[in-house]
């Protein structure tokens, strides 16, 4: 199998497929989403589709990274809280304005949930560049409970109760830099 990392066909397919459930995702449930319905959408085939992609969760996982990578090519260099902060409020404004399609992605029912799964997978991994020391298990309750205030956030009704992109955002950077950081006092830190 030869190399395509970076071959604007491949580049091209991807975006389409990823690009194409989005589409869908507005309008239908994703438990009625086909590779066939993705495809027809795309205007690409399935044998294009099985190139690419395992399964419909694959391509909701590219999606996402995608939308990261691409939020984070608009900051200025930089690295640090005020970075990580504007990239998740770019990320949560992005979500609220697409909130019907991002509910039937991450929000309730089994649908999707290999998606879920993914994403917290890929989110652990991002952070355990940003956090090194962080245990295992410690970048795994981060990025589920990162996940989880994110899911419930898109699924709470509108009104004064529910936060803001920004307020939220900033909590998430707050309790996220407070549970990777290490602590004294803990009973991994503390000598028997």
């Amino acid at each position: 199998m030869s190399d395509t990392h970076g071959d604007p066909r491949v580049e091209r397919s991807r975006a389409q497929l990823t690009d194409a459930l989005t589409t869908l995702l507005r309008t239908r449930e994703p438990r009625e989403i086909s590779v066939s319905a993705l495809c027809t959408e795309a205007g690409l085939s399935r044998p294009t589709f099985y190139q690419h992609f395992a399964n419909l969760d694959e391509v909701a996982v590219a999606g996402i990274e995608g939308r990261f990578r691409h939020l984070r090519a608009e900051l200025p260099e930089a690295d640090g809280p005020e970075t990580s902060y504007r990239l998740l409020l770019a990320w949560l404004i992005e979500l609220d304005g697409e909130r019907d399609a991002w509910q039937r992605t991450i929000g309730s029912g089994m649908a999707f949930s290999a998606s879920r799964d993914a994403v917290e997978a890929w989110l652990v991994q991002q952070l355990a560049q940003h956090a090194p020391s962080a245990t295992p298990p410690v970048l795994r309750y981060a990025a589920a409970g990162f996940l989880g205030a994110v899911r419930s956030w898109l699924l709470q009704d509108a009104g004064p109760d529910r936060p803001s992109a920004a307020e939220l955002a900033a909590s998430l950077v707050d309790v996220s830099a407070r549970v990777l950081a290490p602590t004294v006092g803990t009973r991994s830190t503390l000598k028997t």
